[in-house]
């Protein structure tokens, strides 16, 4: 059964006009696509259609020939979903409604809190549809440095790179460009350089959110930007890793040598096993939510509204602690304070955790499974 969509006239907005770095109709039409919608009819000329490599649903103008009927069943041939041309919405909310079994128009369907329809007419709306945008690529699994210090950051820089030419994997090279400096600044000139070098890291996991950012608002996706993504992170947090511990351990810290050691050999541990689980079970895919691993909630399996424990208040701040943006920024206040041997001892244990889990799992559990979506 053929999944169809159509986008009708008269327009609620200018088809035309960009939002966050893309004509409101090309947004429309890959945000359908993403749904798994698969057929558009769109009320316009082929002419005003717009001829994107991003595009891959059969599009077909003018109206379709039957009148749309939205209470007709899917396998008949009717029409999932409809909308004028002109909206922008919330970027998720299609394949919501795809997913839940809603045929209709996509203005009167029911919202959950954070999504929205607006009407892209003129320069106040299309900012505000911008804006909103912007709000919907907020995480809930953002740490606490993400969403106080680097996100913010990122959404301007993102804000204002939209309408370039960059693609998400030029924003991730770039990033990485600053992370390697930092290593390479901390490697040749020892302790007294640990500092800007921990800033360079900084900005490099800053910069590192522009790439999902861009990519999501602009629906630029690649198997190669995944695996860029997940293996230059990974190289620059044990690059910089090693890089501070040998600095540290040639100022006279003994400690720091059998820290660092053993912390870079657990996280390529973690490495390997870890690109190994994303091509033999997840698919050939680089990112890491293709994976299930133990004692992690399957991805997009529905939350249990209850009053949070202790425990889990304290597992949900461990966690956090051990997210990259957490043990990134650590080097900062740990070298102004003089004691670098902190951030090192912190990221060893996250690295050892890391390591010694996955590749527990791989010899004891045959490995990680499969996402469950």
């Amino acid at each position: 059964m053929t999944r169809r969509a159509s986008l009708t006239s008269p327009p609620g907005g200018d088809p035309a006009q960009r939002v966050a770095g893309i004509s409101v109709l090309l947004r429309q039409l890959l945000s359908l696509q993403d749904a798994g919608i698969e057929e558009v009819w769109v009320d316009l000329p082929r002419g005003e259609i717009p001829d994107d490599p991003r595009l891959h649903l059969v599009i077909r103008p003018t109206s379709p020939p039957v009148p749309l009927s939205p209470t007709r069943e899917r396998g008949t041939g009717g029409e999932v979903l409809t909308a004028r041309l002109g909206l922008v919405w919330h970027r998720l909310l299609p394949r919501r409604l795809v997913a839940t079994g809603y045929t209709g128009d996509i203005e009167r369907a029911p919202l959950e809190p954070d999504e929205f329809v607006i009407v892209a007419a003129d320069p106040a709306s299309r900012k505000a549809a911008e804006d909103l945008l912007f709000r919907s690529l907020l995480k809930a699994t953002d740490g606490i440095i993400s969403r106080t210090i680097n996100r913010p950051i990122s959404l301007r820089v993102t804000r204002s790179l939209l309408n370039s030419s960059l693609t998400p994997n030029q924003m991730t090279l770039i990033a990485a460009a600053f992370g390697f400096a930092g290593i390479a600044l901390v490697g040749w000139g020892g302790l007294p350089w640990l500092l800007p070098g921990a800033l360079l890291l900084n900005l490099q996991s800053i910069l590192d959110g522009c790439d999902g950012e861009i990519s999501r608002l602009k629906y630029i996706r690649s198997r190669l930007g995944e695996w860029l993504d997940q293996v230059l992170d990974d190289v620059v947090n044990v690059g910089f890793f090693a890089a501070a511990g040998w600095a540290v351990w040639q100022s006279g810290s003994t400690v720091a040598l059998w820290v660092t050691i053993i912390g870079t050999v657990l996280h390529l541990i973690y490495q390997v096993a870890l690109y190994v689980a994303l091509v033999t079970r997840g698919g050939g895919s680089g990112s890491v939510a293709s994976l299930n691993w133990w004692l992690q909630k399957p991805h997009g399996a529905p939350g249990v509204m209850t009053p949070p424990s202790a425990f889990r208040r304290f597992k949900e701040l461990v966690e956090m602690a051990g997210r990259r943006d957490f043990f990134t920024f650590l080097y900062l206040p740990a070298v102004l304070l003089d004691v670098p041997l902190v951030a090192l001892g912190w990221c060893a244990i996250i690295f050892s955790v890391s390591g010694l889990t996955t590749g527990l799992q791989w010899l004891v559990g045959g490995g990680p499974q499969p996402a469950t979506r």
